[in-house]
């Protein structure tokens, strides 16, 4: 890229500098992402490569590395990455297409049950796509979830490295 798609000036490339991929609705951070800047209209762009596999590692890091039950915007993101619709997910875990809408916005947290089948569903979705099983990874993550969880503090930022998402897909 060496013109701006919005003026048509020179851009500028910008590497080593931490990405904020905010476009998910997450708070997700990227490292070795070449962003371009234009100086002329203040435009900026990043290149981010295999999106597809990038949301893949997204959505087993919130399944796998997050606690505490499902924020609504993590639902969201899982919702999204699964190609549902909030109706067909709803049919999918046998609640009302107004439960899942509640969950979203936050009037109403996910329970234990289903914050766990939306997991599952999800791993086992990633699985699929990556034309392999999963490494050991459904039954661990249920291991390793408190059985009795409540609204925890913690962080809210995902970070990640090229090679986490751009090598073999295998969540651990």
């Amino acid at each position: 890229m060496e013109f701006c798609y919005s003026c048509g000036e020179k851009i500028e490339e910008i590497k080593d500098k931490p990405y904020h991929y905010d476009e998910c609705g997450l708070n997700v951070v990227l490292y070795g992402i070449t962003q371009y800047a234009c100086k002329a209209c203040g435009e900026s762009y990043a290149s981010i490569p295999n999106m597809q596999k990038l949301h893949r590692v997204i959505g087993a890091h919130i399944c796998e590395k997050r606690k505490a039950l499902l924020r609504p915007e993590e639902i969201k993101f899982l919702r999204k990455d699964l190609q549902l619709r909030a109706k067909e997910l709803a049919q999918t875990l046998g609640v009302t297409p107004q439960t899942v809408s509640r969950w979203e916005n936050g009037k109403k947290d996910i329970g234990e049950a289903h914050d766990r089948l939306l997991r599952s569903l999800y791993m086992m979705y990633a699985s699929e796509q990556a034309k392999h099983m999963i490494c050991d990874g459904v039954i661990n993550v249920f291991k390793e979830l408190p059985a009795k969880r409540k609204k925890i503090e913690q962080p809210r930022e995902i970070v990640l490295n090229p090679q986490e998402w751009l090598g073999d897909f295998c969540p651990a």
